[in-house]
């Protein structure tokens, strides 16, 4: 079974959207830890 595409923009998009998709996630933990922040006074 070859590769699903060999075009190198599409592969360029779909891990540059998965690092961002991530990126993001990462930002959405940080902000939710700094609501919930146990150490916090």
């Amino acid at each position: 079974m070859g590769p699903v595409t060999t075009n190198p923009w599409l592969i360029a998009l779909i891990n540059m959207t998965i690092v961002f998709g991530v990126l993001i996630v990462l930002g959405g933990l940080m902000s939710l830890l700094q609501v919930v922040d146990p150490t916090k006074k």
